[in-house]
């Protein structure tokens, strides 16, 4: 590719991410889109926005030149269009065919993102393979797919012979007349107008090419950033006027095209007399339109038919174009790690904030404690808003595991539906990235080892098709994500049998079942009789907990032999900030999410019947609440005091109550993590800096409900948070 400036090189290494970033977002919407037709092979919008998909990679790759993924995405194109018009079905052989195509795009972007652009060419690929499949499905000549839709969209029926024949002449026509006329704003929307024209010498031989230079203005008033370019070009091409046509989707707002058959031209090139043809491309995929009146024979008008009788469909893809463009328009792509330095800096903002804060109420000056407070609120405001920006919704990823369930489930011979619930569900982008590989491996332990085949589930007595759920939902100021499935559930004797193999179990000795289902999790542990390419080399569930804890998050197993498998996953919103409750026990400074707490029971004496391990129960209008002293479980050294204070926290539908010193209010709080001295120590999730430097530890409420009601033989011992202590803590 040609371009003005002469520096390809440049260009491609500048502009090259963006492509790659627009076309795998687009792949994994085609993907979505072919799965969620397989259950409405009918609908016409969402066979609109497949083609869409595969119609704006092949436009953007051409403006690129990138002849291969051009070619292959032609093809992919065509049959796309079939499935719209009706002419072939989809069903599961076309669908796997498409999905294996989007693969092959992807491969191909993928290495473009690797290595130098022409290198391509060499990449082993299913081109080839792929291509002739296509051809085959869309003559029909495939067993598994018909040539004809049974349940062609009503909206775009199948074609009559008659259309057929006139769509044979049109294809075999010997070119094409076109008329470009660029608008003044070409160039400042960012389009090229000569990668266009060297596009369409892809599509054919372009001949007789002529510049209307009557548009140019003065040399002295030229405007280098203004296009005047006015082009009538013949194209010698087999091609039909459709393809013609979409070769101007991208730029369909910056000029107007006027398309003719070359034997409907005047020897000059230009229409026939009356010809009223000359629009903007805004419809450009309404080619099949009638003719207007006046206008020659097979003459195409982009937007046709005329302004004042639009028809109905004509309308209504224009405003759904329009509402694509102003949804667009709404969103702005920025640097993932230009927003984490930004949320860093917001941290040490936070931290300077409250140290002023202190000072302000130690000076005692109110018109200085006023501006503090006003500072303080704007910082919060800050905060909140700029944290949204890195919440994204969970659903994305969620989406994912539609086309593992789709090709593990056909490999295993299962039929399995998968449910999402919760999809809209927002958390912190760099979470759900960290998750994407632990929920993966979850995923396919469901369709492996939970879900039965089609023969079991029947024997069993139970529906042929399993269900497969990933649900999302907020809890205790935080995230729950569960996966389960109705499946065969967890064999314990086969568990304790294989623990006892491996020495993790005593000859003898019997675990409860928690502590049972909890060697699932220990290294190298496996249930499988055989290693297959999904499972039985016990690799993956202790890694899944690792990264999971290391988000400072938790798991839990659930399982019913017989009735399936649950497994719970509890995330924070956020690594970064979060409003939290400060607390006070001696000399140390704790922190407890705000979300998670409940109330206060204030100024009531201290207790001093607590047993060893610092837990007791109190009432609470009528109900029994456990007790956890901070002061005995850790073993923090200071007397305690005549009076004490219970905060009361809600995690996963359990309440439980922590005896503390002191009330200091609400905190923002920026996470930091533990030393590693400190990250086995259970209870706490992370630390964070005060505004006087001290240091405060952020209590993890869902370990710590554990601790409540079971409590520990032993107490850990901790020193105390403090500034002696911010070295060993951070």
């Amino acid at each position: 590719m040609s371009l003005p400036n002469g520096d390809d090189d440049d260009f491609l290494r500048d502009a090259l991410p963006a492509f790659i970033s627009e076309s795998v977002e687009l792949l994994d919407q085609l993907e979505q889109l072919l799965l969620e037709l397989e259950a409405s092979p009918g609908d016409r919008e969402l066979l609109d926005a497949l083609f869409r998909c595969a119609h704006t990679i092949k436009g953007s790759a051409g403006l690129f030149g990138l002849d291969d993924i051009v070619h292959f995405t032609h093809h992919v194109e065509t049959f796309l269009d079939a499935l719209r018009a009706g002419q072939v079905a989809l069903n599961p052989h076309t669908s796997q065919l498409l999905l294996r195509s989007a693969d092959q795009v992807r491969r191909l972007i993928a290495h473009m993102g690797a290595h130098d652009v022409a290198a391509s060419k060499d990449l082993p690929d299913e081109r080839d393979a792929l291509i002739g499949a296509l051809h085959t499905a869309l003559s029909g000549n495939d067993a598994g797919t018909p040539a004809v839709a049974q349940s062609a969209s009503p909206s775009r029926p199948p074609m009559t012979d008659h259309d057929t024949q006139a769509a044979a002449q049109q294809a075999t026509a010997s070119g094409h007349h076109l008329h470009l006329h660029f608008k003044p704003d070409t160039f400042r929307d960012g389009f090229d107008p000569l990668a266009i024209l060297e596009y369409l010498g892809t599509l054919g031989e372009v001949a007789q090419l002529t510049i209307d230079c009557s548009r140019l203005p003065r040399f002295a008033d030229l405007d280098p950033e203004s296009c005047h370019l006015d082009v009538s070009l013949d194209l010698i091409s087999a091609r039909s006027t459709q393809d013609i046509v979409a070769a101007f989707d991208l730029v369909r707002e910056d000029c107007d095209v006027r398309v003719t058959p070359l034997g409907e031209c005047s020897n000059d090139g230009s229409q026939g007399a009356g010809a009223t043809a000359t629009t903007d491309s805004t419809s450009a995929h309404a080619v099949t339109s009638p003719v207007e009146p006046g206008s020659p024979a097979g003459a195409t008008a982009l937007n046709a038919p005329t302004a004042s009788q639009p028809s109905a469909p004509a309308a209504d893809r224009r405003a759904g174009q329009e509402r694509r463009a102003n949804e667009d328009a709404r969103f702005l792509k920025v640097r993932a790690d230009r927003l984490d330095e930004v949320i860093n800096l917001l941290g040490e903002l936070v931290i300077a904030g409250a140290g002023t804060a202190l000072l302000s109420q130690r000076t005692g000056d109110s018109e200085l404690i006023e501006s503090s407070h006003q500072l303080g609120r704007l910082i919060e405001e800050i905060r909140n808003g700029t944290l949204q920006l890195r919440m994204v919704q969970i659903g994305e990823t969620f989406g994912r595991f539609r086309r593992v369930v789709h090709d593990l489930a056909a490999e295993l011979g299962k039929d399995v539906h998968l449910d999402i619930q919760g999809a809209d569900t927002e958390l912190d982008k760099s979470v759900v990235e960290r998750m994407t590989d632990p929920l993966m491996h979850l995923v396919r332990n469901a369709l492996d080892h939970g879900l039965e085949t089609r023969e079991q589930r029947v024997a069993a007595g139970k529906p042929e098709s399993g269900t497969l759920r990933i649900a999302a939902s907020h809890d205790a100021g935080g995230i729950l994500i569960s996966i389960s499935d109705d499946g065969r559930g967890i064999d314990r004797g086969r568990v304790l049998a294989r623990a006892r193999e491996r020495g993790l179990v005593a000859p003898g000795v019997t675990p409860n079942d928690a502590d049972l289902l909890a060697l699932i999790f220990e290294p190298g542990f496996s249930t499988a009789e055989q290693v297959t390419n999904l499972s039985g080399r016990g690799v993956g569930m202790d890694v899944v907990r690792r990264n999971i804890e290391s988000l400072r998050g938790r798991i839990d197993l659930h399982s019913e032999q017989g009735h399936g498998t649950t497994i719970d996953v509890r995330l924070p919103l956020t690594l970064a900030i979060i409003d939290g409750f400060l607390v006070g026990v001696g000399p140390s400074k704790f922190i407890f999410p705000l979300e998670a707490v409940v109330e206060v029971i204030e100024n009531r004496p201290t207790e001093t019947d607590l047993n060893a391990q610092g837990c007791s129960v109190v009432e609470l209008r009528g109900q029994v609440l456990p007790v956890l002293s901070l002061r005995r479980l850790y073993g923090i050294e200071s007397p305690e005091p005549d009076r004490s204070s219970v905060v009361v926290i809600q995690s996963g539908g359990r309440r439980y109550g922590v005896l503390v010193d002191q009330l200091l209010g609400q905190h923002q709080t920026v996470i930091k993590p533990l030393s590693r001295m400190f990250r086995s120590l259970r209870g706490m999730s992370g630390s964070s800096i005060l505004g006087n430097g001290e240091v405060a530890l952020i209590v993890d409420v869902t370990s710590l409900s554990q601790l409540a009601e079971h409590p520990p033989a032993q107490r850990s011992h901790l020193p105390a948070a403090g500034a002696s202590s911010t070295n060993a803590l951070i």
